[in-house]
């Protein structure tokens, strides 16, 4: 009788079969086939969003910094090599120098290697924020993924400013009109 009892216990304390942790690989093989695609966008989108949100805080940041200075401010953007700055000159400075070198841009510089896959197209190439009436020159910037979703930061002409979305693909953005 103690011999069947332990038998008994032996034969369910066995392992798991191969054919149960094959069918096991399968179905994590399928959950990572599914998720890895949507983690991957998930990543390029808060790419996107985190270049478009740097971009209007450095913006406002202008703004409000030629109000504290009392004089006008360059912000200069370089669609080609996806960077930007600011500096005290209102003829704008060239972002892809170093800084402290003649002509760079002096009070900021942000270079587009730090958000990887995100494109920038710009109407403007430079706007001066004016410190008397916090006025600047408007227009805006598309920030695009590279799965294809915008953003875009618009500057209006008092210097505010907003985001919408062209492509109409990101949640909690108005579409642009």
């Amino acid at each position: 009788m103690l011999v069947r009892l332990a038998r008994g216990r032996l034969a369910r304390m066995r392992g798991v079969t191969l054919l149960e942790l094959l069918i096991v690989i399968a179905i994590l093989g399928l959950l990572l086939g599914v998720a890895l695609p949507a983690m991957q966008d998930l990543i390029e989108r808060n790419r996107l969003k985190a270049a478009a949100h740097a971009l209007a805080e450095d913006l406002q940041w202008a703004r409000s910094e030629a109000i504290k200075r009392n004089r006008p401010l360059g912000f200069s953007i370089d669609t080609g090599h996806w960077c930007y700055g600011v500096a005290p000159e209102e003829s704008g400075c060239d972002c892809r120098r170093t800084p402290g070198v003649a002509g760079s841009c002096s009070l900021k510089r942000v270079l587009g290697d730090a958000f990887p896959g995100v494109r920038l197209e710009s109407t403007l190439s430079l706007t001066r924020f004016e410190p008397r009436r916090a006025t600047a020159i408007n227009g805006s910037l598309t920030l695009t993924s590279p799965s294809g979703s915008s953003l875009k930061v618009v500057l209006s002409r008092l210097g505010r400013v907003r985001f919408c979305t062209p492509t109409q693909d990101l949640a909690g953005y108005d579409a642009c009109g």
